[in-house]
This record gives structure tokens, sequence and C-alpha cells, in this order.
């Protein structure tokens, strides 16, 4: 449950990068009048922003439909996660929407927010079916996102990398 709470904690973080995103330019540039930023500080801004971006998933329409009912139909504890599922299922109605009209079965290169891969990964997670059918669609599902997880997951280990080596304040 503390790894729940821990993944709860970490997407919302990335979230609330995302909405800052717009106004940390803007900072950057002021900040950048005042003191120029290192070369491990320019990595870790720009990792930063990278991590908060968009990841090309394999998707059809069928798959975004299946996301989205599972997010629809998802137990939440408290705002955060509230929060979490409102984000995830807004993005994957947006996708079903440009998805609908095209070739059934055939899966398209489409962009989600890291933030809605995280939380369709949290939401899954906590997803409890029964039999084998049900099993075999989730666990179908879930391949999806893993080579986007992986990116996701690589950055971060990237981004803890860097925070070592900024300069000392």
């Amino acid at each position: 449950m503390q790894d729940a709470e821990n993944t709860v904690d970490e997407t919302i973080d990335t979230v609330q990068q995302v909405e800052d995103a717009n106004s940390a330019k803007s900072d950057e540039v002021i900040e950048e009048t005042k003191t120029p930023l290192s070369p491990e500080q320019h990595a870790y801004e720009d990792l930063k922003v990278e991590r908060i971006g968009k990841f090309k998933v394999g998707m059809a329409y069928e798959d975004a439909r299946y996301y989205r009912n599972l997010i629809d139909k998802s137990a939440y504890v408290g705002p955060q996660q509230a929060y979490l599922l409102i984000v995830a299922k807004a993005e994957l109605s947006q996708l079903c929407d440009g998805l609908k009209d095209q070739e059934k079965g055939q899966r398209y290169e489409v962009e989600l927010s890291s933030a809605c891969i995280e939380s369709i990964g949290f939401f899954m997670n906590k997803y409890e079916g029964k039999g084998e059918e049900s099993a075999m669609r989730l666990f179908s599902a879930s391949m999806l996102l893993r080579p986007a997880m992986g990116l996701i997951n690589d950055l971060d280990a990237q981004l803890e990398i860097t925070k070592t080596q900024l300069p000392k304040k």
C-alpha cells in the first residue's frame, strides 16, 4: 500500500510539474538574467521538461476505449487519486475521439502525457478482475504502456543522477 501511495505522490508531483512548466519557462528567462545556469543545471532542467512531456504509445481505438473504461470504473481514495483519475479520463476521452474513425483494430502511434500514462498504470495495478479472459486483456493492455513506462523510469533515474551532480548552493 505504501508503494501505491508513493506512486500517487510521485504522479501528483509530475502533474504539478506539467502545470508549472509554462510559468517555469518565463521564470527561467528572469533567472538567466540573474545568474546563468551551469551545464549541469541546464541538463537537469532539460531532463525535467522531457520527463513531464508526452510519450509515444502504439494504440488502437479499442485499446484507448479499454483504458478509458477501466479508469472510469476505478476506485480511488482521496482527492489526489481523484485528480489522477480525472486527468487520465480527460486525456483518454480526447484520444478516443481522435481514434474512433480510424481503422478498427489497427494500432497507431499516439502521444500520451507522462501523467496520463502513470495514472493508467496506477489504476491498472489496483484493478481487481476475475477469470483468464479479463486477466489476458489487462496484461495485454499493460504491455502497450511498458515501453513508455520504461522511458519514464529511465528519465527518473537520470534525473536522480543529474541532481547529485548539480553545483552546491
